[in-house]
């Protein structure tokens, strides 16, 4: 009888010690950057403590998530690890990972890792994943970025404009853009026809106008898939008109202004009746901020008729920086988050767009008429150049965008400057 006593405590003595030392191992933290505000629909659901709480259960760890300001988020990252006082996660814009790469920042997705994603996502999703032979640097989020037109349905109406047509060409642009613009008895602009970016990191700038460049043939840099040399495209004829059309908009037409807030906000508040940005920002701010509001959506216009839309194809990404104190621990957190079932979960959850081709192949996505419409723009799509001297070439442009439009310097002026500064950042970058 003592002995079965024993035997019995023994056992259980062996069964509970694996439990007792987890329970009594100091649990791991890891930290996660990303960008605060509105600047990525995406890194909103961070700010859900339950997000990776299945996660941190498993495996005794806590995923700390610090939001930090989006325009100084870069500068940030590169001043932490100068003092190698870095996260083990960063949750980028693809526009800065070139800059990471030249200063050997990053790690690399393990090869077996990045060939199963890339036969396992969809078209649009492989084209932002790889940058070169298959090589990685981190996971796209749910819920990319393509850049399209929205219009505000009622205000076209009252405009009357077709609701359901938006503007084709660049001269329809204009015209449904006057025919939109209110103002008030002083003749103060009420209402903009079309809200554009003009402020703030000049990467979002030239987002938000990578459509007009791309779209009149002017290119950030010649070869988009060349990491090192190389020349920039932007002060051409094309790049000049991109401008141009902005800067006509502003001073002849008077239907856009400087004086109000971001296209997209503008545009939820009805205080814009076109923008062209991010769809998903719009799709997952509409229901709240701007719950009566009836939108269309469709690719940018073409310089006229018969040219092609180009659009801008953009992710934030989920990357592991090589000074990450608990990089394995890390690399298994993006790697539990960017599964094909978390990836079906929570695009279902947060109403996102699905990377992985077998759940774009189930409900909801396969019959929602949003996600849909997005494959429609995804085949014009064109991603950022990889080239190492990126952040210099964005740097530059987004900087001659906002002097011409700031009537800081002409178009000419200010595209001459910023190409010299933009071959200056793709030759350094070669060195």
């Amino acid at each position: 009888m003592r002995a079965s006593k024993v035997l019995a405590i023994t056992l259980a003595i062996l069964f509970l010690s694996p439990a007792i030392a987890l329970a009594g191992a100091a649990k791991t933290t890891i930290t996660l950057w990303y960008p605060a505000g509105d600047i990525t629909a995406g890194a909103a659901h961070f700010a859900d403590k339950t997000l990776f709480a299945d996660f941190e259960a498993k495996n005794n760890v806590k995923v700390e998530a610090v939001a930090l300001d989006y325009d100084t988020m870069i500068q940030k990252i590169f001043a932490a690890a100068a003092g190698k006082n870095i996260a083990d996660i960063l949750f980028i814009d693809t526009s800065w990972l070139p800059g990471f790469l030249k200063e050997e920042m990053l790690e690399p997705v393990a090869d077996a890792k990045a060939k199963a994603w890339l036969a396992a996502v969809s078209p649009e999703i492989k084209e932002l994943s790889d940058y070169g032979k298959g090589r990685m640097w981190g996971y796209p989020q749910y819920g990319i970025d393509v850049y399209g037109l929205t219009w505000n349905k009622d205000h076209f109406k009252e405009a009357g404009l077709d609701p359901e047509k938006p503007p084709k060409t660049w001269a329809e642009f204009r015209e449904y853009a006057k025919k939109l613009t209110k103002r008030d008895a002083q003749g103060n602009i009420t209402r903009v026809g079309y809200a554009i970016r003009h402020v703030g990191h000049p990467h979002g700038v030239v987002h938000k106008h990578f459509w007009a460049i791309y779209g009149a043939g002017a290119q950030l840099i010649d070869d988009p898939n060349a990491l090192r040399g190389g020349k920039s495209m932007i002060n051409t004829p094309g790049g000049k008109a991109a401008l141009q059309l902005v800067l006509d908009m502003l001073d002849v037409d008077k239907s856009t202004s400087l004086n109000f807030p971001d296209p997209r906000a503008a545009f939820l508040k009805g205080i814009a009746s076109m923008q062209i940005s991010e769809t998903v920002s719009i799709k997952a701010r509409q229901p709240k901020e701007a719950p009566d509001l009836k939108w269309g959506m469709a690719l940018p216009p073409v310089p006229k008729a018969g040219d092609k839309s180009v659009t801008l194809l953009g992710a934030w990404l989920y990357s592991v920086p090589k000074q990450a104190k608990n990089k394995a621990m890390a690399w298994k957190a993006i790697e539990w988050i960017n599964s094909a079932e978390k990836d079906y979960e929570l695009c279902k959850k947060y109403d996102a767009s699905p990377r992985y081709k077998v759940n774009w192949d189930k409900e909801p996505f396969k019959s929602d008429a949003y996600d849909q419409g997005l494959k429609q723009l995804y085949p014009y799509g064109k991603k950022l150049p990889i080239n190492l001297g990126l952040n210099g070439i964005m740097d530059a442009m987004g900087g001659a965008i906002q002097k011409v439009w700031h009537h800081e310097a002409s178009v000419d002026a200010a595209l001459a400057d910023a190409e010299r500064l933009a071959n200056k950042a793709i030759a350094d970058a070669a060195k």
